[in-house]
């Protein structure tokens, strides 16, 4: 497992104007996030916009992410569908193109106990010979890995990791003191970074590193005094839509990301301006 270490980008999906997704662009972000020492790469994520892309979609983006990088980083694909085969043909997919891992969240929306959630990612350890991480996202998902349950999992071998999107200490804390030794605990929430490296995390999942990976690296490795400016610039995208702005900042460093699908809104003129005003004034202070 310490294969899956340090630092990884949640990648953005591309879209071109007429709304497909953009290979090209995947191939130069994927270039820039490398030459910019990212240890590895999650495409088909929340980040990503899982839920609104079709499953071919998805196989392409898995793919060209894969390709991209050409064996200079880990590649944990996202393979979650509203169904299990179609999950399965996407964990197959994702392992015959190449990737290092999958990952999933539980299943969302109706609630799921915890012999749901274990049966759950026990069928997709059964379809793939790849590691499997499940992701504990449950702001989003609306149902809990707990702790007890991803003991099991990992007891029983059914998951070799878990990024845990919390952003909560204690949870953090515990994953890592009772399964630190047997998978790889990886943390998200970016306001999270320094925190979740002195608890002893095995790698950090960040989504702001889509724009500037050198920031949220240099907080990996030990500068925390950063942290502050990462905490303060995320409120900024949070406060203007979340992924659409992280997709404009994006662009702002270069890659044409194009618009976020609906349902989500486009950004105001007014936000651009904060964005950027935030953007530049970031990357000043740096110089």
């Amino acid at each position: 497992m310490n294969a899956f270490s340090g630092l990884y980008v949640a990648t953005l999906t591309p879209f071109s104007e007429d709304n497909r997704v953009n290979a090209g662009v995947i191939r130069e972000h994927v270039g820039f996030l490398i030459h910019n020492g990212v240890a590895g790469l999650c495409p088909v994520g929340t980040t990503g916009e899982f839920l609104y892309l079709s499953k071919e979609e998805k196989l392409r983006v898995i793919r060209e992410t894969v390709r991209s990088a050409q064996g200079r980083v880990r590649v944990i694909a996202g393979i979650w569908s509203l169904n299990m085969a179609e999950t399965a043909h996407l964990a197959r997919e994702a392992e015959q193109a190449g990737a290092d891992a999958v990952f999933l969240p539980p299943p969302i929306y109706y609630p799921a106990d915890e012999e749901t959630i274990f049966r759950y990612y026990q069928a997709v350890r059964q379809v793939t010979q790849l590691p499997v991480f499940a992701y504990n996202i449950p702001a989003y998902a609306s149902n809990t890995i707990s702790l007890a349950c991803a003991v099991r999992m990992v007891q029983e071998g059914v998951i070799q990791g878990i990024k845990d999107s919390t952003g909560d200490a204690g949870t953090m804390t515990a994953l890592v003191e009772r399964l630190g030794e047997r998978i790889s605990v990886m943390a998200a929430s970016d306001a999270f970074v320094s925190a979740a490296r002195k608890i002893g995390a095995h790698g950090f999942i960040s989504a702001l590193a889509n724009f500037d990976p050198v920031l949220v690296r240099r907080i990996w490795d030990g500068e925390t005094d950063l942290q502050e400016t990462l905490t303060l610039l995320r409120s900024e995208v949070k406060s203007c839509g979340g992924l659409p702005a992280i997709k404009y900042l994006t662009g702002l460093t270069g890659f044409a990301m194009g618009s976020s699908r609906l349902p989500f809104s486009a950004l105001t003129d007014e936000q651009k301006q904060r964005l950027r005003q935030t953007h530049e004034r970031i990357s000043a202070g740096r110089h």
